[in-house]
């Protein structure tokens, strides 16, 4: 296997800098996690294959794991002989890119990636009782369409990680390493191969994520995720400030053969315990409780509730339409089946791959016959109410007593390709909006003082729509009235959305790469 190490001692390395952080009390140990070299060396009888075979990425899986187990044992160990530790630390753990040596192979295939890296006898991981928050990303983990060397994780690497810290109150996942959209490259090569997010490996994440959360003494070596976690961010996929996505393409069915999109119940099943909840998600209005659930699938607990919900659903289908209606490629269905062949990643070098190679050669960075298509900027009535409605359902007060708000919002760009006629339209061209809707429950504010009695009044609950000229039908709008007064905000068009943010947890959404 042409791996090498390095950074061979990086136990005692880690060791000093855990007991340093600790001694100091930063309140988080941060840990760079490299990965092994890839040895590129083009004179070699048996050079690297185009496509990574599967022993490879178990190998890079192994070095991580050997990785993550040090981390832990380390901290333990040097919490173990600091004199006077602090109460509660946090783990921020940072993924480093694919990097290769003596420099970058000739194949793109090599730098870009759509299998999972898993964490091997996670149940060897040692018990960290004074760890209180935990962030797993990648770098830059903000910016899927600059994903060029970065290994996707299995959503299980996070969770198996997490049952690791049984006073863990916080979590908090920059990028779950899910890219349900192909990059809007110019190269068809570029496109449609090299950067393909690999659908087969996109359904088994979303999948294993769902039967982890539902069952998880079963996937997560007999423990459950700690009830002391009251607070996650977990965002599937990226922060964009200007997306450039191809929404005429078809796009695969992410839920079959389940019945529910397994990532939306297994989100619903963790509100229950939590009270800050941010989601940035492709969902179905399976996240949230209905209030026919049993209790303990009720969201009690949630005090704030933010959904950044994708425009695509995991079956394929799209919760909104162009402005006359266009949505190619749509099917009662769904989107196309995953294959367990066609879907996946190959493993051996082709004919193909070779005239692959020759095309991007000949044309590396231009196709002039591909035209960028964001046009679906209407909401579809028979998709968007349902995810309303259940919404709407989820807020009155006795299924959450502590709620202060809940959001669910989408961002929505209009820059059409040549083939939607915009004549009429009357739409700003290249521009985007935020598109949703806001719960303010109102009751007052804690921060006014007692003896002003005008300011301490409690203030009404209200719902604000930022929907622009488009209306709910009556029976979705009478689930809403019954929470409170509606407002009607505007669209706020502009090229880019809001480039730095933070999100429920406090943390800052960095400016994409």
């Amino acid at each position: 296997m042409p791996l090498r190490e390095t950074d061979p001692d990086f136990e005692s390395e880690l060791f000093e800098e855990a007991k340093a952080a600790l001694n100091a009390k930063f309140g988080n140990s941060q840990y760079f996690l490299p990965l092994p070299l890839l040895l590129v060396d083009e004179h070699a009888e048996k050079q690297l294959p185009c496509h990574e075979p599967a022993e490879e990425t178990i190998a890079i899986s192994a070095h991580m794991s050997m990785r993550i187990r040090a981390l832990y044992e380390q901290l333990a160990a040097a919490y173990n002989e600091v004199e006077d530790p602090p109460a509660r630390i946090g783990i921020k753990l940072e993924i480093q890119p694919q990097k290769f040596d003596p420099e970058e192979p000739d194949c793109h295939h090599r730098r870009y990636h759509s299998r999972r890296l898993q964490l091997h006898d996670p149940e060897t991981l040692p018990d960290l009782p004074f760890v209180s928050s935990l962030t797993i990303r990648s770098r830059p983990g903000s910016n899927v369409e600059n994903a060029t060397d970065i290994r996707p994780l299995s959503p299980l690497v996070p969770l198996q990680c997490l049952v690791h810290l049984p006073a863990v109150q916080e979590w908090n996942a920059p990028w779950l390493w899910e890219r349900p959209m192909p990059s809007d490259m110019p190269s068809r090569v570029m496109r449609e191969y090299y950067t393909w997010p690999w659908e087969g490996p996109l359904r088994d994440a979303r999948h294993e994520f769902g039967a982890a959360i539902m069952d998880q003494e079963k996937h997560l070596c007999g423990k459950r995720i700690p009830a002391s976690l009251t607070r996650a961010a977990l965002h599937f996929w990226p922060f964009f400030n200007l997306p450039k996505h191809d929404q005429s393409v078809a796009r695969p069915n992410l839920i079959h053969p389940a019945d529910k999109d397994p990532v939306s119940v297994g989100l619903c099943k963790l509100g229950a315990q939590l009270s800050l909840f941010d989601v940035r998600a492709v969902v179905t209005l399976d996240l949230f409780p209905s209030p026919e659930a049993s209790t303990d699938q009720q969201w009690s607990q949630m005090r704030r509730f933010r959904l950044e919900f994708h425009s695509l659903r995991p079956d394929g289908r799209w919760y909104f339409v162009g402005p006359g209606g266009e949505d190619p490629h749509d099917s009662e269905q769904g989107g196309y089946k995953i294959s367990d062949t066609e879907h996946y990643p190959r493993e051996t070098d082709t004919d193909e791959d070779m005239n692959l190679d020759a095309e991007y050669g000949d044309n590396p960075d231009e196709d002039y016959d591909y035209d960028l298509n964001m046009f679906r900027t209407e909401p579809c009535r028979e998709r968007i109410e349902p995810l309303l409605a259940a919404f709407a359902k989820s807020l009155p007060r006795d299924n959450m007593p502590s709620l202060e708000d809940a959001e669910i919002f989408t961002h929505l760009w209009w820059d059409p390709s040549d083939d939607i006629e915009v004549k009429g339209y009357g739409l700003p061209m290249r521009k985007g909006h935020r598109w949703g809707v806001k719960f303010i429950a109102g009751r007052g504010s804690k921060k006014q003082k007692p003896d002003d009695a005008a300011a301490a009044a409690p203030t009404p609950p209200v719902v604000q729509w930022q929907v622009g000229d488009w209306r709910p039908s009556e029976e979705v709008m009478s689930l809403f009235e019954s929470l409170g007064r509606q407002e009607w905000l505007d669209f706020e068009w502009d090229k880019y959305r809001e480039e730095m943010g933070r999100d429920l947890l406090g943390n800052i959404q960095s400016k994409p790469i």
